[in-house]
């Protein structure tokens, strides 16, 4: 199942034959981190969402991932009949265990995050980025990530690793934030908790996660809708389709600024 993020070559006992490098295992996850990334990079963004996962729970809801986004995403994944699946950046698993398919793996950058999503649901997990998969080529039928484009250290590289992993005529379903000023991130956020539905209970609940422990991600890059197309066409994808609420008004999206680009491997 698993391949060397190197060589590419499959692990056998997690040790790679080609380059006789041998990978860690934390508490049943392996850890499959390339030798070409960059040592200081790796650990920065690594410990930032170590701390993310630890000591919390549901920690994206505020993000619009509700149980009724959950069931709409992965009706778009489903709706392609895949055999096999890969999600990039699953988190806790809330939408990895929603998922339905005969085959199913996801890598994160936190450890943590997987001890928590294998508790949800069965799949193959390991540690990796998205820039050096730890798998061998053409191996999904389906990959798909949810608000981790803007993480991407290098998303050309990552959207190209994403692309060979993908069988040809492969599915890559992505959601993206598009960037936000502070003015229309205050405006979402009035939208979201005052009007035209006033949510108190809600926006106590939000304010406090603030003011108590708040979320800091390495946010690595600020996309346009024009942007995030160009790096998925850059890395070889078709672009088919675009969902947003004004393209699509009765989907589940948190706001204007979400946008699910649905893309395909040449066959």
């Amino acid at each position: 199942m698993f391949a060397c993020p190197d060589c590419r070559t499959a692990l056998v006992d997690l040790r790679c034959a080609a380059c006789d490098t041998s990978f860690p295992d934390r508490d049943g996850v392996p850890v499959l981190i390339s030798r070409r990334a960059p040592a200081d990079t790796v650990s920065s963004v690594a410990s930032a969402y170590e701390e993310i996962y630890t000591g919390r729970t549901e920690v994206w809801v505020d993000q619009g991932r509700t149980p009724e986004f959950l069931r709409y995403f992965a009706s778009l994944v489903e709706s392609t009949r895949p055999q096999s699946v890969l999600e990039i950046g699953c988190g806790e698993g809330f939408l990895l265990s929603t998922v339905k398919a005969e085959r199913k793996a996801a890598v994160d950058v936190s450890a943590n995050a997987l001890h928590l999503a294998r508790k949800k649901t069965s799949a193959q997990f390991a540690v990796a980025f998205a820039e050096h998969l730890p798998f061998a080529d053409a191996s999904f039928d389906v990959v798909y990530s949810v608000g981790v484009m803007e993480h991407f250290v290098d998303d050309g590289a990552a959207s190209s690793d994403i692309l060979r992993v993908l069988r040809p005529g492969g599915t890559y379903l992505c959601l993206i934030h598009t960037h936000m000023d502070f003015s229309a991130s205050l405006r979402q956020k009035v939208r979201e908790y005052i009007s035209p539905s006033f949510r108190p209970v809600a926006l106590l609940r939000w304010l406090g996660k603030k003011v108590r422990r708040p979320i800091k991600q390495p946010i690595q890059h600020a996309y346009t809708v024009a942007s995030a197309r160009d790096c998925l066409k850059g890395a070889g994808f078709s672009v088919n389709r675009e969902i947003t609420l004004r393209s699509d008004h009765d989907a589940p999206l948190i706001g204007h600024h979400v946008v699910i680009f649905i893309a395909t491997k040449s066959a």
